[in-house]
């Protein structure tokens, strides 16, 4: 898993020069946080459009007892 919280500054090149290296290394989970979109771009290996996720982010790898479960309304809660 890979996660990286999107900037203005690193938009294009987490969208695109990353993800497509990512994806060609076969990384399973490759989520883009979007804070300002509220929502986080869940990318795999094969994907050519992510799943947008807006509620909940779960990843469960291989060998772990349980999963990683994340609701976003947390994510992004005020300060």
């Amino acid at each position: 898993l890979i996660v990286e919280v999107l900037s203005p500054s690193s938009r294009r090149f987490d969208r695109l020069t990353k993800r497509v290296e990512f994806q060609r290394q076969g990384i399973p989970r490759y989520w883009v946080v979007d804070a300002e979109g509220e929502q986080v771009e869940e990318w795999t290996p094969k994907a050519q459009t992510p799943v947008l996720q807006r509620d909940r982010l779960t990843w469960h790898p291989a060998g772990a007892s349980s999963p990683f479960d994340l609701e976003m309304s947390w994510l992004f809660r005020a300060p």
